[in-house]
């Protein structure tokens, strides 16, 4: 946040210094430290500590704290990579457009705003700092000013400040029942409720209502995802790529810490398995007959979405664990094919499936790059996607759902479909005149999508790298009593 406010006057003396480029350098400095950061945070939290900060001193649930578990710590570990690599991707896609001093302050707004959703320990600064990632979100979106990418932050802009009324309301019957704003100490107290009059007051099932719908806005479960895709679509390729890798997961994130922590899963399992059925099959059937490829991601986007919730929505430890784990997947390889699309616009200024054809002859190793990302979001080994599709599979067998792995691996199929007839008609088959002289992607935009690529083929080969990763996680949701008792000490 300190980053985003310090950027204009770093813009300003770069310009006067005639070293535009220091402004870009400094934007990745602010990421790259806040990795750093979070990496050094994740020594402690993945040894099983649960980090609390206690906001002017002032002890919860009066004051107000921060509170780094796993949960937060693999939300948090997504976005500053992702954002590190956006950054760098930003350096040549972004270079011919102008306000890029506003272009890096709203990133790095965005960046603080998912960052605080994913350490807040108060239920109403998380309402703050969703506000803060939303409003940054759709400044990105019309950065370009077009005709389409106004269209699309328009749409946004209301559809996703409906979410955040939805999440407002329900705070305040959270406050109205309990009389506190502290996360671990509405938990607290709303399980003494629960226990007291022996079922679940109406109050807290409206309330969690609305916080399904409000989250299921924000990360485009169906039917709250008719913004989505033409929010994509309009927003330049590394905010798509942020969006999709980043605003979704945290969506989420706080959806989870939400719903578990506050409501317990056997409130929550069926609804979430219901929506996230849902989300997985239309999500996958409307991304086949699209023609554009970021409205294609997007849809497919929505699809890996309803895989999460649905095995998340299980409750078993199996089903957390395949949740989370795909849901880092899913950050992963979506971020690296919107990086991919990318960087076709950036060499044919089109998206349009149908207006492409033989790059593979012309961008090989972008070619490549995507068709790692299109395996992996199939769920094809030996990439990541395998290993936490599985692991979903198998969960919903275990729970004794065969009949939900069943679709879910038919959906996989679809997915593989689509995918494969994008790769075939982009990269393969006649070339076209105008792409003679295309050439390949600059290296600083094909870095990122390396690393990325990389990631999905390590975390393929060693799943239990990515089961590490997620294992704390699985734990803090399976007994929030742990940080509840971290937070609020005898609570």
């Amino acid at each position: 946040m300190a980053g985003a406010f310090l950027t204009p006057l770093v813009d300003v003396l770069a310009k006067r210094m005639n070293h535009p480029r220091a402004r870009d350098y400094f934007a990745l400095a602010v990421t790259v430290g806040t990795l750093l950061l979070v990496v050094d945070m994740a020594t402690s939290v993945l040894g099983g500590d649960i980090l609390v900060y206690k906001l002017g001193g002032w002890a919860p649930p009066l004051g107000i704290n921060l509170a780094v578990d796993g949960l937060g710590l693999l939300v948090g570990l997504i976005v500053a990579g992702i954002s590190t690599l956006v950054v760098i991707y930003s350096f040549v896609f972004m270079r011919q457009e102008s306000g890029l001093g506003q272009y890096y302050t709203l990133m790095l707004l965005l960046t603080a705003g998912m960052m605080g959703v994913a350490f807040t320990g108060d239920i109403f600064n998380l309402y703050v700092f969703f506000e803060i990632m939303a409003i940054s979100s759709y400044a990105l979106v019309a950065f370009r000013r077009s005709k389409i990418s106004i269209e699309g932050a328009i749409k946004y802009l209301i559809v996703g400040s409906l979410g955040t009324s939805f999440i407002l309301l329900g705070i305040a019957l959270l406050y109205g029942s309990t009389g506190t704003l502290n996360i671990a100490d509405i938990a607290s107290k709303l399980a003494v409720i629960n226990t007291t009059s022996g079922s679940t007051p109406l109050i807290s099932i409206i309330a969690l209502t609305l916080f399904v719908v409000g989250f299921g806005i924000k990360v485009g479960m169906i039917p709250f995802h008719a913004w989505l895709p033409d929010a994509y679509q309009a927003a330049p390729s590394p905010i798509s790529a942020i969006m999709a890798g980043g605003t979704a997961i945290v969506g989420v994130g706080a959806l989870l810490r939400v719903s578990y922590f506050i409501f317990g899963a056997p409130m929550v399992g069926p609804l979430l398995i219901g929506l996230g059925l849902v989300t997985m099959v239309l999500g996958a059937f409307m991304a086949l007959v699209q023609r554009d490829l970021k409205r294609l991601l997007a849809y497919s986007g929505i699809s890996q979405m309803g895989y999460i919730l649905l095995s998340i929505g299980l409750g078993t430890a199996l089903g957390i664990t395949g949740g989370l784990f795909h849901m880092l997947n899913n950050a992963v390889y979506k971020s690296l094919l919107f990086l991919a699309v990318g960087a076709i616009i950036y060499r044919v200024k089109t998206s349009r499936i149908d207006e492409l054809g033989g790059l593979g002859r012309k961008m090989p190793i972008t070619a490549g790059i995507f068709l790692v990302g299109a395996l992996a979001l199939a769920g094809m080994p030996p990439f990541n996607g395998f290993a936490s599709k599985l692991t979903i599979f198998l969960a919903g067998i275990d729970a004794g759902y065969p009949i939900l792995s069943g679709i879910a691996a038919i959906i996989s199929v679809v997915t593989l479909a689509y995918m494969i007839r994008a790769f075939i008609a982009v990269f393969l088959g006649p070339q076209t005149g105008r792409f003679e002289n295309v050439k390949e992607a600059p290296r600083s935009m094909l870095f990122p999508m390396m690393v990325l690529a990389a990631v999905c083929v390590v975390l393929g080969v060693l799943p239990q790298l990515g089961f590490s990763a997620v294992e704390p996680a699985q734990e803090v949701l399976l007994n929030p009593s742990s940080y509840i008792g971290e937070v609020i000490p005898g609570a």
